[in-house]
């Protein structure tokens, strides 16, 4: 099954936490454009985390566990995972440290501790990873740890998973912990992980008419541009959880109820979302020292959004797939 819609939700996502990094270049005189249309764009991240519960639901579910090896099948699934998202990563870390002109910084001192920080996925205490938005894939990371170790629990591997987070989160409203690393595995956001899963058990079983369909996805459509227009406040964590969860159950049904082929461009988008994620602060950086005032800034806006999708598209060609593929011809999976 071809999740076409979800993939476009990718993309979306992706292109919300750019606007987000971008709206200060939207803001015309005597209208706050941009923080009135993206100051919550960041809400993709979650909507990411909520992806990546159900993919992992999605692509495990065929594993046999009466007849295959654990023990390989966690290999697997890990040498998968970090074929996927460690090497842009890195090479976007360290093309970071070079255009920024601060290459000795991080092979010192606090440089070079954050720099081991980022490329090991371990956050630190009021410090932001080399490459900024690397502090979701410490998320992201972690989740992928702790989804491989519920393997050795085969058949009871959701239920582990499962109570694990909640049991974190709980932990963490009654201990609050000051630990970088404890803050992250206690988090809230690990809730997005959760829903993804059970989204992923549910949705194969469970079949959603297109009466019940339409209902959902325009009450999750309508919820989240609320929320995105601070219409619904977003200070709340577990309204805020809802909306964002319902938002990509829309997507899902997109897929499983209503069958949608879905656009080829903003299939595209979901395509390249990872290296438009990762890749767009390069272009704010590059685009920097051409200031726009005034309405200008609406047009030279859409130039900087057209300018990270060619990058992106350059990096997900040329760099991205072809690292990917060769790392798993060379890993044999």
């Amino acid at each position: 099954m071809k999740l076409k819609n979800l993939q476009i939700l990718r993309g979306i996502s992706a292109l919300l936490v750019c606007f987000f990094h971008f709206r200060e270049n939207l803001n015309i005189p005597d209208l706050e454009l941009g923080e009135i249309l993206f100051s919550k764009g960041s809400i993709g991240v979650p909507i990411f985390f909520v992806i990546s519960g159900f993919i992992m639901v999605f692509t495990t579910r065929t594993i046999d566990f009466t007849e295959t090896n654990v023990g390989k099948e966690i290999v697997i699934f890990f040498k998968k995972r970090i074929i996927r998202v460690v090497p842009l990563y890195y090479l976007l870390t360290f093309a970071w440290i070079f255009i920024g002109g601060s290459f000795f910084y991080y092979f010192e001192g606090k440089g070079f501790s954050r720099l081991l920080h980022s490329l090991l996925f371990l956050p630190e205490k009021n410090v932001f990873p080399v490459v900024y938005l690397g502090w979701s894939l410490n998320y992201e990371m972690f989740f992928y740890l702790v989804f491989g170790i519920s393997l050795f629990f085969k058949t009871k591997r959701y239920f582990f998973i499962i109570t694990f987070f909640i049991a974190t989160y709980l932990l963490g409203l009654i201990f609050n912990p000051e630990n970088a690393y404890l803050e992250m595995v206690t988090s809230y956001l690990n809730l997005y992980f959760v829903v993804g899963i059970i989204y992923g058990l549910l949705l194969d079983k469970i079949p959603v008419s297109k009466n019940i369909g339409i209902i959902i996805s325009s009450t999750g459509i309508l919820l989240f541009t609320l929320l995105i227009f601070k219409i619904i406040p977003s200070d709340k964590e577990i309204l805020t959880l809802f909306i964002v969860s319902l938002f990509v159950l829309s997507f899902l049904l997109f897929d499983y109820t209503f069958h949608c082929k879905g656009n080829q461009f903003l299939v595209f988008l979901g395509d390249i979302s990872y290296s438009l994620y990762l890749s767009h602060p390069f272009v704010g950086v590059l685009l920097k020292r051409f200031h726009v005032d005034g309405y200008l800034s609406i047009p030279y806006f859409a130039v900087q959004i057209a300018l990270v999708i060619l990058v992106a598209t350059f990096l997900y060609h040329f760099i991205e797939k072809r690292m990917i593929n060769y790392l798993k011809l060379k890993s044999i999976i």
